[in-house]
């Protein structure tokens, strides 16, 4: 069997207002088949043709951990087809970081990307475990997604530390790209609990860049960066907090714990 996947179908059409017309049900049954064929626990481990899989991981993370509707914008239930993805895509690409061989290996700057727009889907879902929500039957709740999300963070970072290339890799160990993260995370929390300045109503994180801490004029801004958390108000500060600190202990021992 290849070790390369059918060709990836992005973007992915209906969720973030394209006007593609291929079907998502068809996509949603790729990234099933991908997993069965490929990334399954039964399939052997993937040595060849990394690219291939780190451009999988890229387009899910741009085209479905992008900017995620909150309360106020839909309900839970209206968006059944987008969380059942979203979750589907997060089991691919957790299992592309324990599967396929030096995924990480050169491969920092998407992974930096994937751990933010983790940070921020986790974000998201948090409002959404505070709002009351009807869910449809066999649907994951805001709760459940989250768990996935975090538990695919933690993960991916897990391989970061796992992997210890050959001497004669031209790439840094995956280590390095792991401390730099983990320090970027130690950055933002001492920013925002001592901030130099006061903090506006809303505001954006700044991941790899300074200040930290900029004012925003709202998630849907122009030309966002990837690596770039919006925090709607100050409220949001506790919770922001708790997800990023949260990060550590469960790196050391994967647990995640539905609220």
């Amino acid at each position: 069997m290849s070790a390369i996947p059918p060709s990836t179908p992005f973007p992915v059409p209906g969720l973030n207002g394209t006007s593609d017309n291929a079907n998502p049900a068809e996509f949603l049954s790729f990234l099933r088949n991908i997993i069965n064929e490929y990334l399954g626990d039964s399939c052997p481990r993937i040595t060849k043709n990394k690219d291939t899989w780190v451009t999988i991981v890229n387009g899910l993370t741009d085209h479905l951990l992008g900017t995620f509707p909150l309360p106020d914008v839909v309900s839970w239930d209206a968006m059944e087809e987008k969380v059942e993805m979203t979750g589907v895509s997060l089991e691919v690409i957790r299992r592309v970081f324990l599967r396929v061989e030096s995924v990480d290996i050169g491969s920092e700057g998407i992974v930096r990307k994937l751990s933010a727009r983790l940070l921020d889907f986790c974000k998201a879902l948090d409002i959404w475990r505070e709002a009351e929500v009807a869910c449809a039957e066999g649907m994951s709740s805001p709760a459940q997604l989250r768990c996935m999300a975090f538990e695919t963070l933690v993960s991916v970072l897990r391989c970061l530390g796992d992997n210890t290339p050959m001497i004669s890799e031209e790439h840094d160990p995956s280590w390095k790209s792991l401390r730099i993260i983990l320090k970027e995370y130690v950055a933002v929390v001492q920013g925002l609990m001592s901030p130099a300045t006061p903090l506006p109503n809303s505001f954006v994180v700044s991941f790899y860049s300074k200040p930290h801490v900029s004012s925003s004029k709202g998630p849907d801004q122009e030309e966002a960066s990837p690596l770039e958390v919006f925090i709607p108000s100050l409220s949001r500060i506790p919770s922001f907090l708790i997800l990023i600190i949260d990060v550590l202990p469960n790196y050391l021992n994967l647990t995640c714990f539905i609220a």
